[in-house]
């Protein structure tokens, strides 16, 4: 019995950290292609930070807009955000946790290390921050959410 459990708890594991390029088994929605093809302009960097107002990013950062989903907008979005910046690691969590306050999200947690790790509430919502190390500065991972226990 407990052996089935880790099995289960291990094909849960390796596919929750999975990515979907949104293909299943390499077939197409005609719907989803159509409706990409009625979208004119592409999604900018500009729309993505005033769709988030509610979060104050560094400067010199750029948004991994492929790899990153945003449902909502204003101070009711939830998702996911990759983004690297030309700042160290150091400099993008010390932006973080001095600005992060300005727009009322208030910190629960905080680790400094080679992987740091902020995690923030807001109203009904959590965020978690986790910066590292790159070749050019530091990139980082945003998934906001609705707080646990809320039902």
């Amino acid at each position: 019995m407990i052996k089935n459990i880790s099995i289960v708890f291990i094909v849960f594991s390796l596919t929750a950290c999975a990515q979907f390029d949104g293909n299943f088994l390499n077939s197409s929605d005609p719907v989803v292609e159509q409706s990409n093809d009625d979208i004119s302009n592409e999604v900018t960097q500009e729309d993505i930070f005033n769709q988030i107002n509610d979060i104050a990013f560094p400067p010199q950062t750029v948004i991994d807009i492929p790899s990153s989903l945003i449902m909502g907008s204003d101070e009711n979005w939830f998702g996911q955000l990759f983004f690297i910046s030309e700042l160290d690691a150091n400099d993008v969590f010390a932006y973080f946790k001095e600005h992060m306050p300005d727009t009322g999200w208030f910190l629960i947690m905080e680790q400094q290390t080679k992987q740091s790790f902020l995690v923030y509430e807001k109203d009904n919502r959590v965020a978690i921050l986790n910066i590292s190390r790159n070749k050019r500065g530091s990139k980082a991972t945003m998934a906001v959410g609705p707080r646990a226990g809320l039902n």
